[in-house]
């Protein structure tokens, strides 16, 4: 079950991947520039922002089963739309399909955690889940390139739809129902009304949120133009420019299941997102010096920025899923990923225009600066935070009103 859930957050996620991998074909092909290529991830992502706003009350009605083969199902169909592109116009529609994937990405398989697996084993499977982000990056970096080589970069896109289509199938077959579908006796529990917008997060979910948005803002960035600028300003082939977006990969699957066990036995988590926050700072001012100490400092900043920001996201997650101050599951975990993908829609565009203008020197700068303030608000959200006691292990995803106050402690 884990490794689905784990392919449900690769898919969504292999569009960005695939953009920034296979970006200098693009430019070379379609003869867009830096900005119009950051607008096409924010395409994708600004669809999956507005997207969050409804997805938790989508996954909480039709139930984590449905949600997860729906997500595949919606996967499989912009892989297939941006085959079919010949253009950038159709391609934006393509990507903007995978926006929706993305919007129910972290409700559907954080959902699906918690009621399927016991408290226990929560964390290490939100790590491992997580990892499927890096999975995409690992897959996109070593897949892609021969792909478009032997072909072009449309089969390179498209090669994602029978994957998520088999996935689609295989979650029928794992996946249990619930409870009220397979006729066991208890009490009824009726789908939660129909909002036209969902509750506005407390406090404590609000301070999640805005890290999560710095955190997106500085991996979009990241993943858009690093193989760009790799290649167009250290001088790397395209092809080997690629691998880097593999190592990174690499290292973020290790950094979300690593760094996720970890957390599962720390009593506060701000201080260790705080920490990676700063970390991941110090690797963008590393990235930023490649452009005078060569493409190794480039490797090390790379590396190090998915060590931290990529673990950040996931010790993040692990939080919305184990305080349930934050509020229903499914709800909470689609406002803290309206945040994430905000930061994806907002910056590769602006970055983009600032590489266009003073180039990547000045556009990595900002980059550490992203990073920089996600460790500042995961600072202002250790006054809120409060640590689990021995009874506090969430068993049920709507233990607490989404408008409970950030001070007060969540049932089991």
């Amino acid at each position: 079950m884990v490794g689905l859930l784990t392919l449900g957050m690769a898919f969504p996620m292999l569009v960005l991947y695939a953009l920034g991998v296979l970006g200098p074909l693009l430019v070379d092909d379609l003869g867009v520039s830096r900005s119009s290529l950051g607008s096409l991830v924010s395409a994708s992502f600004g669809v999956a922002a507005v997207g969050s706003l409804w997805a938790g009350a989508v996954v909480d009605r039709i139930g984590v089963r449905a949600a997860v083969v729906l997500l595949f199902v919606v996967s499989g169909t912009a892989s297939l739309l941006m085959f079919a592109s010949t253009g950038v116009a159709l391609l934006a529609v393509a990507v903007s399909v995978s926006g929706l994937a993305q919007a129910l990405a972290n409700p559907a398989t954080n959902r699906t955690i918690v009621e399927q697996l016991p408290a226990p084993d929560r964390a290490a499977a939100t790590g491992v889940k997580q990892s499927g982000v890096q999975l995409a990056a690992l897959a996109a970096g070593l897949c892609l390139p021969p792909l478009a080589a032997a072909a072009n970069w449309r089969v390179a896109l498209g090669a994602a739809a029978p994957l998520a289509l088999a996935a689609a199938v295989g979650s029928l077959l794992v996946l249990r129902r619930p409870e009220r579908d397979r006729g066991v006796s208890g009490p009824a529990t009726k789908p939660p009304p129909a909002r036209l917008l969902p509750k506005p997060p407390n406090a404590f979910l609000a301070w999640i949120m805005t890290g999560q948005l710095f955190l997106g803002c500085g991996l979009a960035t990241l993943n858009v133009f690093l193989p760009l600028y790799v290649h167009s300003d250290l001088g790397v082939p395209a092809s080997r420019a690629a691998l880097l977006v593999a190592a990174f990969g690499v290292a973020g699957i290790v950094a979300r299941i690593g760094w996720t066990r970890l957390a599962g036995r720390q009593q506060l988590l701000s201080p260790l997102l705080a920490g990676l926050g700063a970390a991941a700072a110090a690797s963008a001012v590393l990235l930023w010096s490649s452009r005078y100490g060569g493409v190794w400092l480039a490797v090390l900043g790379t590396v190090g920025i998915a060590a931290t920001a990529v673990a950040a996201n996931a010790v993040a997650m692990l939080l919305v899923v184990r305080d349930r101050r934050t509020g229903p599951i499914g709800h909470a975990s689609a406002l803290a990923s309206l945040g994430f993908f905000a930061g994806f829609a907002i910056s590769p565009p602006l970055l983009g225009l600032v590489a266009d203008v003073a180039g990547f020197g000045t556009m990595w700068l900002l980059l550490a600066a992203q990073f920089a303030l996600a460790g500042a608000a995961a600072l202002r959200l250790r006054s809120r935070e409060v640590a689990p006691g021995p009874a506090e292990a969430p068993t049920t995803p709507t233990a607490v009103p989404a408008g409970a106050g950030p001070g007060s402690r969540g049932a089991s």
